[in-house]
């Protein structure tokens, strides 16, 4: 889970992903991807396999849960979460990142 502000969004020929750039706002529950937290501001790459979803525009912030593709790159397919963030958010993400997983490994 991230939130960021989408700063392009590219969606290139039919037959291949598009890509959406995100400035990273905060990173949440990565500790099990191996993913270090990026310095705010830092840029990321997302891989959008769907050309009409999910719809990112330019300039918006927003909360993502995406996967991991297997070359281990960022994806967002079209039946990820993706909501507008706003700030009042940060303290619930902060909280429910400090929370231990109660699922089986």
């Amino acid at each position: 889970v991230l939130t960021g502000t989408v700063k392009s969004v590219s969606r290139g020929p039919p037959q291949e992903p598009g890509w959406a750039v995100v400035s990273v706002l905060s990173l949440y529950k990565s500790g099990g991807l191996g993913v270090p937290q990026p310095a705010k501001g830092a840029t990321l790459r997302l891989q959008l396999p769907c050309r009409l979803c999910p719809a990112l525009k330019k300039g918006s912030s927003y909360v993502l849960m995406g996967r991991l593709g297997g070359d281990g790159g960022a994806l967002l397919p079209p039946d990820a979460f993706v909501a507008p963030y706003r700030p009042q958010q940060q303290q619930v993400l902060g909280n429910l990142s400090k929370r231990p997983c109660r699922g089986s490994p």
